[in-house]
This record gives structure tokens, sequence and C-alpha cells, in this order.
């Protein structure tokens, strides 16, 4: 029988129960995993819906042409992500995209009805989801939202962490979380 192994080093963490940021990940993943249950229903995937839900809002704030690097900028999503799933919501004619006037390399996106439409639907299934998922801290919600906006601030600005590496000292960009979740 093989003995089982145990590290001989310092673990991270070793109650995940007790790591912020393990608790962090699993409640992300559960929020994400009952959005999904509830926006299949609809016929959106969540990422989908959020990219139509920055562009409406977008719609209300700018009065310019709303280009994917600006979606992907204003929604936290990676441009290379933006750009798939905005094709795939064109494919089923939730949007359109059009070259931009004046940057012929960009492209600029308007909602269609049938996106407006979709929208519609997909909204309150979404606010009542994230309602329910946040009912046990209704009341601390809006300090919470800061606290995470802190921490986004904060991980924008620090482009770089020193990690050590045995006896070497590393530095690796850590990008911004990506907060899809």
């Amino acid at each position: 029988m093989k003995k089982r192994l145990t590290p001989d080093f310092e673990l991270a963490f070793d109650k995940p129960e007790e790591n912020a940021g393990f608790l962090l990940w699993q409640t992300a993943n559960l929020w994400q995993r009952k959005m999904k249950e509830q926006l299949d229903k609809v016929g959106i995937t969540h990422v989908q819906f959020l990219l139509l839900n920055t562009l409406a809002s977008f719609n209300l704030l700018v009065d310019k042409p709303i280009t994917q690097a600006m979606l992907a900028e204003k929604s936290g999503c990676d441009k290379m992500m933006t750009s798939k799933v905005i094709r795939l919501l064109e494919e089923r004619q939730f949007v359109v995209r059009k070259p931009h006037h004046a940057d012929t390399r960009s492209l600029t996106i308007l909602i269609t009805k049938s996106g407006m439409e979709l929208l519609q639907k997909a909204t309150p299934v979404f606010m009542d989801v994230d309602k329910l998922f946040f009912k046990p801290i209704k009341d601390k919600v809006n300090s919470q939202n800061k606290r995470f906006k802190k921490i986004i601030k904060k991980s924008e600005k620090e482009v770089e962490t020193v990690v050590k590496v045995k006896e070497k000292t590393k530095v690796i960009p850590i990008p911004p979380p990506p907060f899809d979740i």
C-alpha cells in the first residue's frame, strides 16, 4: 500500500473555508451556476446577458457609437471573448455590428429590437436570482459592493506582484480579477 504524501512546505491555506479567496471563488461559482440555470430557460447565457445589459446601459449614458473595445472595457470582459459573444449575438440577430465611421479598424455595436426584447425578458430573471442569492446579506449588499469595488480598483492599480519562488524572486503580472463572477 502506498504511503500518502504530505507536504513538507507551507500550504496556501489549511482550511479552505477560512480563506477569503477560496470563499469568494466558491460563492462566485455558485452564483454563476444559479444564474446559468435560470437564464438558460430564457435562451441566453450569462455572458450574453451581461454584454447585452452593458450595451443597453451604455446607450443610456453615451451619445456616440459604442465599439466592441468600449463594451469589453465597460463590462470587464476580455476583448477576444467579447468579440466571440458579440458574433454569436449577431448571428442570432440580437445585435448588429457596423464599421465605425471614423476608425475603420473598429466595429460599432447596436442592439436590435429582438435583442432588446430578449434583454427585457431576461432582466427580471437576472434580478430575481440576484435578489434571492444575496437575500442572506440583503442589508449589507451595498457595503459589500463598496468592498468589492475597492479590491477591484486596487488590483487594477497594482499591475505586478512579487512572488518568491524558492530562492529567486520573480515578477509575475497579475490581471485584475474577471468579475464576470
